[in-house]
């Protein structure tokens, strides 16, 4: 349910193992943290082909495989892999973003099946895209990420489409809803704001930081700081982004952080997720 730190993954090396049957429509197998999970070689019907599913998988990202150095459970490592979906999902929907020109574009976003069409074309038929060949690569790690958490839901009996969440719904327990109803909060609201707010420093983007922070956003360090604004946030990118800061947070897990009428507090109280009248975000960061 709650992702293991990246650091406890030994961030060394992929041990994504494929274990291919005959050519036809079997499905083949991926090893990864030490489990294997079947692949379905077809794509949903609702779903634009693309490469085979074992080519796709080959941009899975390289530090993913090497075990935590105990064997995760199948929540754990549905988690570690929705995380990083997220992360290339919005990254991809930011870099896309900057490449609108008009306001029009910019509010109604690019489309997606022209967007879906010419990623997947360009390189099998070697044709020009207007795509730079690092969007290629966020855009081919999002559709591995994806196929790997659609095996892994449908693996556990959950559906398996990406949910609007981002995150499949977790199992909490009695004593962790009533603590959060206790205070007049959704428990499940908290846990999606918890993941975004941990996905997002995990990057190390401060685009998605900017994306899930509530402003003012209070910044404490040598001096105070009220960042209003996600541009006035990208200028303190090195101080929002402090690797102890984003170490304590990768540390964090769901079951045990302190909840107040607040919100959540991270570590001793170095960072803060708050909420607002829509939803949980980065309320406070405290370097001090």
């Amino acid at each position: 349910m709650a992702c293991f730190p990246a650091r406890a993954l030994g961030i060394t090396g992929f041990l994504l193992a494929l274990l291919c049957l005959p050519a036809h429509a079997d499905p083949f197998f991926v090893r990864v943290y030490g489990r294997t999970y079947k692949i379905d070689p077809r794509y949903p019907s609702d779903e634009q082909k693309g490469p085979k599913p074992q080519e796709a998988m080959e941009a899975l990202p390289s530090d993913l495989a090497k075990g935590p150095g105990f064997r995760p459970s199948h929540e754990q490592v549905l988690a570690e892999v929705e995380e990083r979906l997220w992360i290339a999902q919005n990254q991809l929907d930011h870099a896309l973003g900057k490449e609108t020109t008009s306001p029009e574009r910019q509010n109604a976003g690019p489309d997606p099946k022209a967007v879906n069409q010419e990623f997947t074309e360009s390189p099998a038929t070697g044709a020009t895209s207007s795509r730079s060949s690092k969007l290629q690569k966020v855009f081919d790690q999002r559709r591995a990420l994806n196929i790997l958490a659609r095996e892994l839901r449908r693996s556990m009996d959950l559906p398996v489409r990406t949910p609007e969440t981002g995150f499949s719904r977790p199992k909490l327990s009695p004593e962790i809803e009533a603590s959060y109803r206790a205070l007049s909060f959704d428990p499940l609201e908290a846990y999606y704001g918890f993941r975004r707010v941990k996905a997002a420093f995990r990057s190390g983007d401060i685009e998605l930081l900017a994306l899930v922070a509530h402003y003012p956003l209070t910044v404490t360090g040598k001096a105070k700081r009220t960042i209003r604004t996600r541009e006035q946030l990208r200028a303190a990118k090195d101080t929002a982004m402090d690797p102890r800061i984003r170490d304590i947070v990768a540390k964090s897990t769901f079951e045990t952080v302190f909840v107040r009428d607040k919100g959540m507090m991270l570590g001793a109280g170095e960072v803060w997720i708050t909420h607002n009248k829509t939803r949980f975000g980065l309320g406070a960061i405290n370097l001090q």
